[in-house]
């Protein structure tokens, strides 16, 4: 009697990890890229632009010559355009501020010229 043939897989099965390999790289990169968003930015931090058609931040060396701003204050909550320059104004030496709404984590950085 001959041996059994080998089973083979399915092609379906090569493919669903393939495509989960494909999601954890996306996930991968997402994140490195997303290290360094304002978001991530805490009291003593710098910022800079994040490209010059942007109105995002992210978080650069102070020592840095492309560092523009630095982070002297943070609070979490939604804040307009009015509501964020009105809340900066209220603190010691800020100069402008930087807020983040809409998606994620929702907050406000007030700054000071790095």
């Amino acid at each position: 009697m001959p041996p059994p043939a080998p089973r083979r897989r399915p092609v379906k099965t090569y493919l669903r990890a393939a495509a989960a390999v494909v999601v954890v790289i996306f996930m991968a990169v997402g994140w490195w890229a997303s290290r360094d968003d304002a978001e991530t930015a805490a009291v003593g931090d710098c910022l800079k632009s994040a490209s010059s058609s942007s109105d995002r931040m992210e978080v650069v060396d102070c020592s840095s010559s492309e560092a523009q701003s630095k982070v002297i204050k943070k609070i979490d909550g939604h804040f307009t355009q009015f509501t964020a320059e009105t809340e900066c104004r209220k603190v010691e030496g800020a100069t402008g501020f930087y807020a983040e709404t809409g998606k994620g984590d929702e907050f406000l950085l007030c700054t000071k010229d790095a």
